[in-house]
């Protein structure tokens, strides 16, 4: 598939309950934020709520669409936004997205590497070509901008990186190879970094979402010949059946750059609502 925002961005427009100012602490203020994919689903989620907690906030997205969805959002918040659009396939331009986003920022005080898309075959019927794409979108440029982001975070005595992997990185299921490789090696990159950069105070943890109702949900669902009972089927699965939103998901990673969890370094936390500790679950052949 391609690596496109599709018929589903921008998915939180204004006026929607995740882009009003409800419950704020300020527990992120004056901090200095960067999310990719922050047009939609989860980085727009992060990017807003972080905003709303009192952040600085540069992100990027393949496209303009979205994008001032997520602006609009940040400035009613009171803070500063920074966007560019974006292929962060192309690591020349990933790097220099992050300069330009630490220099708009002043620093910075934490990354999310948030950008992604579902690349899923079959082991045997996987080509180089879509090993390579798939590593391209979900893996590559979370490297490339860690590397990149590195002496701000040490400049600025430490903070966090925060990596969106998925449940597929531990339970997968037939058909989702590569997506469920890159998604483990994104666990590996923050488990290296947290052994690597702690003597620097930069911690890394990996976020593992379950099924979350973003674009990537959607596009799932509407390839089956009922979508709408795809997504009953797969929601029906979970103990709680039904399926995250991103602004959940979003919460926990609001709390990991604020670092009142600062001994929190190298884990990897599922956020799933529940499926992992299910026994089994169906799966067609």
């Amino acid at each position: 598939m391609d690596y496109d925002v599709g018929k589903y961005a921008p998915a939180y427009p204004i006026g929607s309950a995740l882009t009003q100012k409800t419950n704020a602490m300020n527990t992120l203020a004056n901090k200095r934020i960067i999310v990719t994919g922050g047009t939609m689903g989860i980085g727009q989620a992060v990017a807003i709520r972080a905003a709303q907690e009192g952040a600085d906030v540069a992100f990027c997205g393949l496209s303009e669409a979205g994008a001032e969805a997520t602006i609009q959002a940040i400035e009613a918040a009171g803070r500063r936004a920074f966007f560019r659009a974006l292929d962060l396939r192309d690591l020349d331009a990933t790097r220099r997205f992050g300069r330009e986003a630490i220099a708009f920022l002043g620093g910075l005080d934490g990354l999310v590497n948030n950008a992604g898309a579902n690349t899923w075959h079959g082991v045997l019927n996987t080509t180089f070509e879509d090993l390579d794409n798939c590593f391209r979108v979900n893996f590559y440029h979370a490297w490339a901008l860690s590397q990149e982001v590195y002496p701000a975070l040490k400049a600025a005595g430490g903070g966090v990186i925060v990596n969106l992997s998925s449940i597929n990185a531990e339970r997968t299921m037939p058909g989702v190879f590569p997506y469920n490789v890159a998604k483990a090696m994104l666990v590996a990159l923050t488990k290296s970094i947290a052994i690597e950069w702690g003597k620097d105070n930069i911690r890394a943890v990996a976020i593992q979402p379950g099924l979350i109702l973003t674009s990537l949900a959607f596009e799932y669902f509407d390839k089956a010949a009922d979508p709408q009972a795809e997504r009953r089927r797969a929601e029906g699965i979970y103990p709680l059946k039904r399926a995250g939103r991103p602004e959940e998901v979003a919460a926990t990673i609001v709390h990991i750059l604020s670092g009142e969890n600062g001994f929190l370094n190298g884990a990897a936390i599922l956020i799933d609502g529940g499926i992992s500790a299910l026994y089994e679950t169906t799966l067609d052949d």
